[in-house]
């Protein structure tokens, strides 16, 4: 018989790095770990908290945004250390559980005088003091180095006495310290440390409560904290055997929840099984204009070899019509030969084929509709999200439904989605509401995914492109037909690939540019700060957005010739071009969002700390000094260890790691700070176990998968645009931004195709705009009227304790240049 592993019992007060918590504790114990929210209604009595507890061998608050003052902030926390003494059990408090165990006890909690988000500093800790220090939670552990996260202290005296150090305290009488983080032991002087003594670690003298002011788990905490865990819960484990009065039950229903999320296509299948006709209106909705429902469906490919670089823009413009709907992602620096790593350059280019005659999705966040526009037979369905059990349960069941398994073994994307997702879709997802100043006055589309079937794959590392459809297999001949013909416009552009730079006037388009004040722009920064001090966020990522108004020629948008010349100055990896439904798109985004492949393998790839370069900073060495600072770091690092929890929500317990951390990459004009977040998706049944299975419960195990859908789901909208904790810091953001919409600026781009892949880019760098704000007003000296339409282009940073007002300024100036200088 198999003997279950202990439970732990999380409290998360809404953290973004609380599955990393879990992580470390399920990686380093031999224990199963279950979490509840701090406002879990279920628990909202003592006798339902009660019997929530007599489950697990021990409770861990986790850390948090907020003042352990503030109920709303801790939650079940307080009651927690108001147990009766028949119904305690062992608790680890961390970061703001620790700063509420204190309070509860005693002890005073103050703001930093200079907080410390991101900072890693050396603990001094009880272990090494002595044999005292060996019967402590310390025991036996070496030095350690750790990131702190917090804005407040705890006070127990130890600024108006004669310190004791390792001894409880007059003003708390039942808290023993354990470890201190002390200003002597900063690595940098320009870490914004300010206090003397920190107080990092405490045990209650009489009841089984520890707690650490320090991350555990944080990428940048050493590994000697393993072992400050490990004797936590032998701790925990002997006073559970000697004075636990309660015992642990087995038995009842428990409302701690894995931290791993329900899968979309279990959710999906939820819907189905209560109520089975959803499978019927999902099939239907799924083969609405497909004749070859019943046969297989294949990626037909054809691969043309070209032998110098190509021009991306001259192949488009020889097989599209630039009038019509564009999808174009490119890595339009792939020959920046004297540039950076082949990661930094990109490598492949992908172009929809025949977008306006594709299927399109569209999705409004808040309206529960999914609609689907078909061109070809000129007709709109509109169905509610929530049959489905919402957007992406729906999208990933389709996806599925159309999975292909035959192609190009060597191209990336086969066909399927491409387009999309606003920032605000982003906002959603975490449940943060709009405060616009007004409701939404439009009903734009917040995801549009077009269905893409015939592409074409440019591989820039083998110069060869390969022509695609998505077709029966016994369409070969009708594919073959229809690639003849595009294969002669292809040559024929290839081998007239010689086209300069665009040189289009574009200034003399313009009719206004209104431009972020940066006295508004300072404000916002002290604003931000205000919060980071109050305790509220660790980072917040400010942007602000620029408007420029032009003159529409007759003929058709000057967006392509503005994706040109951007193209032209700011080469990227992940530029694009999307014209869809009503939305334009111009964008030169160096940053990568996500990536997955077919097996489940994902990769991150968050980017903080810019510099640009000059004729001061103009070598990767050079740039590596001005960025190895405590400030560029942190922001850098409170995104790894924000998108980590992220990828453990999929992925779960030991499946994400760090490859690269806080790594500078050079591009053409900046030099950038990236790491890699790499994690790999749980199969749906371990491989071992698949001798056992029957064929149906393969196949119903097959049907409740994670996919990349479900980490793209996950991590919106990109924590490099938002900050952390995420759900708090975008809610005071959008207070300090006034309530104004970032749309497509700080969402993403890219692809998810039928053989199960998808790349995504964060939309920065770039200019949008929507049709429904395009205008007709008095043209040049009022003699006649002009057609005009508003450009956004958004630019920002990342604002920490260690930010100043005019520093910030110029971040967000620097970055909003290199696309608003097409206008100047």
């Amino acid at each position: 018989m198999r003997i279950p592993k202990p439970l732990i019992l999380f409290i998360d007060a809404h953290d973004s790095f609380s599955n990393n918590i879990i992580c470390l504790l399920e990686t380093t114990l031999n224990v199963s770990v279950r979490t509840i929210k701090i406002d879990n209604p279920a628990l909202a009595t003592d006798e339902a908290l009660q019997n929530e507890l007599r489950h697990y061998a021990a409770v861990v608050c986790g850390p948090g945004p907020g003042h352990p003052e503030k109920k709303e902030d801790v939650g079940i926390m307080r009651r927690i250390w108001r147990l009766k003494e028949e119904q305690l059990l062992p608790v680890l408090g961390i970061c703001l559980g620790f700063q509420s165990l204190c309070l509860e006890f005693g002890g005073q909690v103050r703001r930093l005088k200079g907080p410390q988000h991101g900072i890693i500093r050396r603990i001094r800790h009880v272990g090494e003091c002595g044999k005292g220090g060996q019967q402590t939670i310390f025991g036996g552990v070496g030095e350690i180095t750790a990131t702190l996260y917090q804005s407040l202290c705890v006070d127990i005296g130890q600024d108006e006495t004669k310190m004791r150090r390792w001894e409880p305290e007059i003003l708390c009488p039942d808290l023993v310290p354990l470890a201190w983080a002390e200003s002597r032991d900063s690595f940098q002087d320009d870490s914004g440390i300010m206090d003397d003594m920190v107080l990092v670690a405490v045990r209650h003298t009489t009841k089984p409560f520890w707690a650490l002011q320090y991350h555990p788990e944080s990428i940048c905490t050493n590994q000697e904290n393993r072992q400050v865990i490990k004797n936590w819960f032998k701790q925990a484990q002997l006073w559970n055997r000697t004075q636990r009065q309660t015992p642990i039950s087995q038995k009842g229903t428990i409302q701690g929840q894995y931290a791993t999320r329900e899968s979309l296509l279990s959710q999906f299948e939820q819907k189905v099984s209560q109520d089975p006709g959803i499978r019927s209106l999902a099939a239907y909705l799924n083969n609405f204009e497909r004749a070859d429902k019943y046969t297989e469906v294949i990626c037909h490919s054809r691969t043309i070899q070209f032998a110098a670089d190509i021009s991306i823009p001259d192949l488009v413009e020889a097989i599209q019509d630039m009038r019509q709907d564009q999808i174009i992602l490119e890595s339009s620096n792939a020959y920046e030969k004297a540039v950076g790593t082949v990661d930094v350059r990109g490598r492949y280019s992908i172009i929809g084929l025949d977008v306006a005659k594709s299927t399109r999705f569209e999705y409004t966040r808040g309206t529960h509709k999914i609609t689907q526009i078909h061109p070809r037979k000129g007709t709109t369905s509109t169905n509610d999200t929530r049959s489905f059990g919402g957007i992406w349960p729906f999208l990933a069941q389709y996806l599925d439904a159309r999975k292909v398994m035959d192609g190009n073994p060597d191209s990336p994307f086969w066909g399927g989605f491409m387009g999309y997702t606003t920032y605000e879709l982003g906002l959603e997802g975490i449940d943060v509401k709009l405060q616009s100043r007004k409701e939404r006055q439009h009903c734009r589309p917040d995801l549009c995914f077009a269905w893409v079937e015939r592409s074409l794959v440019v591989d820039h590392g083998k110069n060869v492109v390969y022509l695609q459809q998505l077709a029966p297999r016994a369409n070969n001949d009708l594919v073959k037909t229809w690639m003849d013909s595009l294969t002669t416009d292809l040559q024929a552009a290839i081998e007239h690939n010689s086209s300069p730079p665009p040189t289009a006037r574009i200034p003399h388009s313009v009719i206004s540019i209104t431009t972020p004040q940066p006295s508004v722009y300072a404000s916002k920064v002290l604003a931000c700060q205000s919060s980071i001090r109050a305790g509220d966020s660790y980072e917040l990522c400010l942007t602000s957005q620029t408007h420029i108004i032009l003159s529409k020629p007759a003929s058709t948008s000057p967006s392509w010739v503005l994706y040109k010349t951007l193209r032209t100055r700011q080469p990227a990896p992940f530029s694009s071009y999307l014209c869809l439904g009503s939305a334009t798109l111009v964008s030169c985004s160096p940053e990568r969002f996500l990536s997955w492949t077919a097996t489940g393998s994902c990769e991150l790839r968050p980017m903080k700390g810019t510099v640009r370069k000059s004729s001061a900073v103009s070598t990767l060495a050079a740039a590596k000094l001005l960025l190895d600072i405590p400030k560029e770091k942190a922001e850098n690092l409170m995104i790894v260890d924000l998108v980590r929890h992220d990828l453990h929500g999929v992925c779960g317990s030991g499946n994400v790691s760090v490859p690269r951390l806080m790594v500078v990459e050079e591009y053409k004009s900046v030099f950038q700070m990236i790491s890699v977040v790499n994690g790999q998706i749980p199969p749906p049944y371990p491989a071992e176990m698949g001798k056992y299975l029957s064929a149906e419960e393969i196949d119903e195990a097959e049907k409740k998968r994670y996919t990349g859908i479900d980490v793209l789901a996950a991590s919106l909208p990109p924590g490099s645009m938002t900050g952390a904790p995420k759900k708090r810091s975008c809610e005071i953001l959008q207070d300090i931004e006034g309530g104004e919409e970032r749309g497509l600026y700080s969402g993403v781009v890219g692809y998810m195709d039928v053989r199960g892949r998808g790349d995504w880019s964060v939309t920065i760098r770039c200019m949008f705009k929507f049709n429904d704000k395009d205008e007709v007003g008095p043209g040049e000296n009022r003699k006649a009227s002009e057609e005009r339409e508003t450009w956004h282009v958004g630019a920002g940073g990342a604002v920490t304790a260690l930010s100043t007002p005019v520093g910030e300024r110029e971040e967000m100036e620097t970055k909003l240049a290199g696309t608003l200088d097409l206008f100047r």
